[in-house]
């Protein structure tokens, strides 16, 4: 939800512990990698592959869904058994960045996830390694968009399309017409901008592109595989006019069904 944070730190290079293999000594009490995540944690894994494997699926979701191509970067994933360990460790490596229950951040190299073990750490992985995954394949993702697709993406499977609870809150909403157009939300170009409402608008175009008129998620793709190309894209809310001529009626009549 709009208490996680993403901070793109393009212009500046940041320091991380260096990333063990086996011709090395670990680095980390207990690291694994699965496909393009490595995970390091400070308390043994053993407990986690499951959801490990789980985040590895999120790939998966995430690649078949969007149409986007394969992940081009590794990612690497650090968890921490303790409120208090990760807050001094984010403290010292990351003074400049605010403190979050869990954070994306994006420098020169890989992308990198930090969570703690709190009960809400599924949550939080599947939301932060969304960003991570998109921006591993992408060149970029406009902002409301990023956030839209993360916090749809961060529930389980099968609780994507209907287990939202931004779900109910948009349609009370959509009663008294209080929602943003996606060309409102293009206009969004810091995460400091974002709200609660702003996240839960964010959601609600992503969940009608991707469960609504099948022309919206054709050209969800297409924008996206503009990106992926290199091709400067034109707007995502005027891509979708020219397919959708009444789209926010259709926006509306998606979540009245």
């Amino acid at each position: 939800m709009f208490r996680r944070f993403v901070l793109a730190l393009f212009f500046m290079w940041i320091a991380v512990p260096e990333v063990a293999f086996t011709a090395k000594p670990l680095r980390w009490p207990d690291e694994r990698q699965v496909g393009p995540l490595i995970c390091h944690a400070d308390f043994p894994l053993d407990d986690y592959l499951s959801f490990i494997q789980d985040i590895t699926r999120l790939q998966q979701d995430v690649l078949d869904t969007l149409g986007v191509g394969e992940t081009r970067q590794v990612i690497h994933i650090y968890l921490f058994a303790e409120r208090g360990t990760y807050r001094r460790y984010l403290k010292k490596h990351f003074p400049n960045v605010p403190y979050r229950r869990a954070l994306y951040i994006k420098g020169l190299g890989p992308g990198m996830v930090f969570a703690y073990a709190s009960g809400d750490l599924e949550i939080d992985l599947r939301h932060e390694c969304t960003h991570a995954l998109l921006h591993a394949s992408l060149p970029m993702v406009p902002l409301w968009l990023d956030e839209g697709l993360a916090e749809y993406f961060e529930l389980p499977a099968d609780q994507r399309e209907f287990g939202s609870p931004y779900l109910a809150k948009t349609r009370r909403h959509l009663r008294f017409r209080r929602y943003a157009k996606m060309s409102v939300l293009e206009t969004i170009s810091a995460v400091e901008q974002m709200d609660g409402n702003g996240y839960r608008d964010s959601w609600a175009w992503v969940h009608f592109m991707l469960h609504g008129p099948p022309q919206a998620l054709d050209e969800l793709r297409s924008f996206l595989s503009d990106i992926y190309s290199h091709i400067p894209p034109d707007q995502l809310s005027n891509r979708l006019k020219q397919r959708i001529p009444d789209l926010d009626r259709q926006f509306a009549r998606h979540f009245r069904r």
